[in-house]
């Protein structure tokens, strides 16, 4: 069983729009709903695929319960904590003609001082069920930025292997317990490495030097140039293929399911990065954040190359 922890859940929203301004109406061409939160994002990737993972984190209100039922329609088992406040809805501005878009986020959840604690036992009281953990996404007010920290040295104390997807401040901290997996974008690897990471070359130096601080496998997706991995089995690129972009988000999210899976198979790194972005790509081609098709992996597989470097 995969299991995802995604302590700051949401919904997205997404709105497709040709251009946005301040003081004018913008009439969107269209809007689709899809799930947020990295790790919900991964689980419901997951269940369309018609692959098993529990899900869970915290969950408040009327948007809570709808991101709860959304996963559990796609087969995902759903054991969130529940919280007060209200899961976050984002909204997502997407461009039709390029697929460029940006993301308005606000806090929703509302913890109580032992509710950090009251998690981090529940996914400990969950970890005998898992073959690999996924911590995703961003921390709600009240939680350490290191909170993942002590989850990931747990799974890998029982043997059990982790895959970090954060941006920043809970990248770094987290990082630092040397997860078996981070999936940074440029930016976030950036961050880390402290300089730009803006072209392939860049990103394998920096996936090079990154997995040498303990970490097993270091991807890093750099969008529209593809992705690069460092791993034991050497430094991989995947070149990006060429689809019709309806909305980008939640396609590192499919990059997760897909290597995940490849890998819960026994499949080699070169294999896992192909079903990795295979999944990835499909997610381009749909409204929703985090919305694939199994017809449409099955048809990208074949496309998908993944070389040495």
């Amino acid at each position: 069983m995969i299991l995802t922890v995604t302590p700051n859940t949401a919904l997205d929203r997404v709105l497709f729009v040709d251009g946005f301004a301040f003081g004018a109406t913008v009439r969107a061409r269209g809007a689709a709903d899809g799930m947020g939160g990295k790790g919900a994002v991964t689980s419901w990737v997951l269940g369309q695929l018609g692959i098993p993972s529990l899900a869970t984190g915290f969950a408040a209100g009327e948007t809570g319960r709808r991101m709860e039922e959304v996963l559990r329609r796609a087969g995902v088992i759903a054991e969130f904590l529940w919280v007060g406040g209200e899961t976050r809805t984002n909204y997502v501005l997407a461009r039709p003609c390029d697929g460029a878009q940006g993301t308005v986020t606000v806090s929703g959840l509302a913890l109580a001082p032992g509710d950090p604690d009251r998690l981090r036992a529940h996914v400990e009281a969950l970890l005998p069920r898992a073959r690999w953990l996924l911590c995703g996404g961003s921390l709600p007010a009240g939680m350490p930025p290191d909170w993942y920290a002590a989850l990931i040295a747990r799974a890998q104390a029982l043997g059990i292997p982790t895959l970090l997807d954060a941006s920043d401040p809970v990248l770094a901290p987290n990082a630092a317990a040397c997860p078996t997996v981070i999936k940074p974008n440029a930016a976030e690897a950036a961050c880390l490495l402290g300089r730009p990471v803006e072209t392939v070359e860049e990103a394998a130096r920096g996936a090079v030097e990154l997995r040498a601080r303990g970490i097993e496998a270091v991807v890093i997706t750099l969008g529209a140039l593809g992705a690069v991995a460092a791993t034991a089995e050497g430094l991989l690129y995947a070149p990006p293929v060429p689809v019709r972009v309806r909305n980008t988000a939640g396609a590192g999210d499919g990059l997760n399911a897909g290597l995940i899976a490849a890998r819960l198979d026994g499949a080699d790194w070169v294999e896992a990065l192909r079903r990795g972005v295979a999944v990835a790509t499909a997610v381009l081609l749909t409204p929703g954040t985090g919305e694939v098709c199994a017809d449409d992996v099955r048809a990208l597989y074949p496309r998908v190359t993944v070389r040495r470097l």
